[in-house]
């Protein structure tokens, strides 16, 4: 028996060749961990779902993990690859990072960078997880999966 949830950010993106030229960028994923005792022995879910950078990567099929050991590191941090417009293969790498005393902020904002593979940074991301649109959509998307 594993567990799945569902999880919905959204902002902005620039490419660092134009860094005034803000576009939107969100992600949608589906976070699954095979089982439990593989979770507890490896904190980390398989994500996949569809990221949409507006003129870059349009609504894009994305899969990666998310890593969610946060009692032990104190971040949540994001990696999947994807394939843009442009047919090549990108890597969106973010962290959100745990700060006890700004705990709601620390869990809605994710920055993040774009990179190519090999590792060059193309562009950097801010996106946030909107609490009062999509917490109650966020919670009751947790569910037990065989």
């Amino acid at each position: 028996m594993a567990f799945e949830f569902r999880e919905t950010m959204a902002g902005s993106y620039h490419m660092l060749a134009s860094p005034s030229d803000e576009r939107p960028i969100s992600f949608t994923i589906r976070a699954r961990a095979r089982s439990w005792r593989d979770f507890l022995r490896r904190p980390e879910v398989d994500i996949e779902g569809e990221v949409d950078a507006e003129g870059f990567a349009d609504n894009r099929r994305l899969r990666g993990t998310l890593g969610m050991d946060v009692l032990r590191t104190r971040t949540l941090p994001y990696a999947f690859e994807f394939t843009a417009n442009d047919g090549r293969t990108y890597l969106f790498e973010g962290r959100k990072t745990l700060h006890a005393g700004e705990l709601t902020v620390s869990m809605t904002v994710l920055p993040g960078s774009i990179r190519v593979p090999g590792g060059e940074e193309i562009a950097r991301a801010v996106l946030r997880f909107d609490l009062q649109r999509q917490l109650g959509r966020f919670l009751r998307s947790f569910r037990a999966s065989p």
